[in-house]
């Protein structure tokens, strides 16, 4: 009887001995001759991969990023297999090396660090150091999926958050990662790392546009040019000295410029025509007006270096990596308020994107960044002043010449009610303290101007028709309140209302108080038939137009493969560049920002 009692005891010793036996998975014990020739098991003939899976998902049990990883994956090693194949490792390593293709350090992604695990690892030293293998490779496991999700998911949405750099002067809503992005991404890394690695990057041609740029600057980077400096010289067609010759050299270098040889060294020391186009292509490229002599402010820009460029492509990449939520229409207008230009371009037609130079908001009053579409348009529009410009710009005005309001053909309201500007005594006025609504009439000098583009958004701003029209030729169009002043507004409607016939346009040209362009309009202004339209011309559905103010300071063109650049006017750029230092990404990523 005692025996029958000692049996179950017995068996239960028989299972654990066997559990542990089955648990003890030596690799240099392995069936597969493949694992046993390999030399990491030569180097580690007692690694047991059931031990490292097991320290695996304790390990990673905690951490958000790779916990749900390593679940979905039933904790199988992304990287390290019973062979410990460095291949994988090291094609890894290479794709992260080259991270400065995309305008990015590697050491964001730990590169060097994963790289002296990888190699540690492979050359034995541990050999006679278990405790130490098994902590090198669970380290090198984790840093290497976690670089891997990182690089994966900045490539797809961005590796910052625009929301959190502009704060409130940016509400354009970007897509995120998901859970039906990361179920995708798992399964992905799980079949093959580093094929979901490469497909990851962008392939727009904008963004391809951005990294050959970089290379062909990067290639120039050690390439010395000699700085012009020529003082506030201003030079003509036919000036010939040798600061001609190096604006011509300078223009060589980057492409602008390929004199004719036949020519001669002459053609380098004379600003002819032909230097004059190159010089006036530089412009373009950089977003300056083009000019007929060549003054301080292009000879300024022509001394700068390559690496001024590099910075702006690194940033831009960022930016194009960055993937809007709302859809375009066929039909879109984007504005870039760093370039301080217009495109409205009709995906549905042949028709030539129009293209116009826009004036945007100071630095002291950008311009915000958001996405909306056109509802409708107004014309003869009435200026409802801001309260802030009202206080800080007219009353001031009126204080000193006290005819100001009525030569701009301004009212004054308390409530509904006009109150005489003569009933106000302007020399006890505190602008601070003004809380009368002023409005300016429609006019060819309403601020305004004779149309104006509206459009739903949190900030009150609209494009719009403007009297000032010297500003378009400046350089530096960053001049209004925030609104975006356009210098084709005409144009523009029609893009809006389109397809028009040329006596509708007579009847919009009329209905602002000008003359009528067709001779069907004209014939019917002359005998009292030409119609006026309405002050709204609200858009139909069918005809949806999107919206986009932007900031982009190298971009494109539509149907252009050049790549321009813009100045960074509200300082963008740097926000960026700090987002993506290492240091302040490793921050961020930890909580501490």
């Amino acid at each position: 009887m005692k025996y029958l009692l000692w049996f179950p005891f017995l068996v239960l010793l028989l299972f654990i001995a066997g559990c542990k036996k089955k648990e003890h998975t030596k690799i240099c014990e392995s069936d597969r001759k493949g694992v046993r020739q390999s030399e990491f098991t030569r180097n580690y003939p007692d690694f047991d991969s059931k031990i490292f899976r097991e320290s695996l998902k304790t390990g990673t049990s905690g951490d958000s990023v790779l916990c749900p990883l390593y679940t979905a994956i039933a904790y199988n090693p992304v990287w390290i297999h019973d062979t410990l194949n460095t291949q994988r490792l090291y094609a890894l390593i290479n794709i992260l090396d080259r991270a400065e293709e995309h305008g990015l350090s590697p050491e964001l992604f730990s590169s060097s660090k994963i790289r002296t695990m990888t190699d540690a690892i492979e050359s034995g030293i541990f050999v006679n150091d278990p405790d130490t293998v098994y902590k090198i490779i669970l380290a090198l496991e984790e840093a290497s999926s976690k670089s891997t999700i990182k690089y994966i998911t900045g490539m797809k949405y961005g590796f910052t958050n625009p929301k959190n750099l502009y704060e409130k002067d940016y509400d354009i809503v970007t897509f995120a990662p998901d859970s039906a992005f990361y179920h995708t991404l798992y399964t992905e890394i799980e079949r093959n790392p580093i094929t979901a690695l490469l497909d990851s990057q962008p392939a727009e041609d904008i963004y391809l546009k951005l990294q050959e740029e970089y290379k062909l600057l990067k290639d120039r980077e050690e390439t010395k040019f000699k700085e012009i400096v020529s003082g506030d010289d201003i030079y003509k067609l036919g000036d010939k000295n040798r600061h001609i010759k190096e604006i011509a050299d300078r223009l060589v270098l980057t492409g602008e410029y390929a004199p004719d040889s036949i020519s001669g060294d002459s053609l380098h020391r004379e600003l002819d025509q032909e230097l004059l186009a190159a010089i006036n292509t530089f412009r373009r490229r950089n977003s300056y007006p083009e000019e007929t002599g060549v003054g301080k402010l292009t000879i300024s820009a022509l001394n700068r270096p390559f690496g001024y460029y590099q910075t702006k492509i690194r940033a831009n990449m960022e930016r194009y990596r960055w993937k809007r939520a709302k859809a375009r229409h066929g039909k879109h207008i984007e504005v870039n308020v760093a370039a301080a230009m217009l495109v409205a371009s009709n995906a549905d037609s042949d028709s030539l994107p129009l293209i116009s130079r826009i004036c945007v908001g100071s630095v002291e009053n950008k311009t915000p960044l958001l996405q909306s579409d056109i509802s409708y348009l107004n014309l003869n529009p009435v200026w409802n002043v801001p309260a802030s410009i009202a206080q800080k710009e007219v009353v001031v005005s009126q204080k000193r010449d006290s005819t100001y309001i009525e030569r701009h053909n301004m009212k004054l309201y308390k409530g509904d009610k006009e109150v005489k500007v003569s009933s106000i005594d302007w020399k006890k006025v505190d602008p601070d303290k003004f809380l009368y609504t002023i409005k300016q009439d429609p006019g060819g000098d309403n601020s305004l101007g004779l149309i104006k583009f509206m459009f739903d958004n949190a900030y009150s701003v609209y494009l719009h028709d403007t009297p000032g029209k010297l500003a378009f030729n400046r350089k530096n169009r960053a001049v209004s309140h925030g609104c975006v002043r356009v210098q084709k507004p005409f144009d523009l409607a029609f893009f809006c209302i389109s397809p028009v016939t040329e006596l509708y346009k007579d009847q919009l040209y009329y209905s602002v108080n000008k003359q009528p362009v067709s001779d069907q309009g004209k014939k019917l202004l002359e005998e009292q038939k030409l119609k006026k339209l309405p002050d709204i011309i609200n858009l139909k559905k069918e005809n949806r137009i999107s919206l986009s103010i932007d900031y982009y300071t190298a971009f494109m063109y539509p149907d252009d493969k050049t790549l321009y650049y813009a100045d960074d006017t509200y300082d963008y750029d740097r926000l960026i560049l700090d987002a993506l230092n290492p240091e302040q990404f490793t921050e961020r990523q930890n909580g501490n920002e």
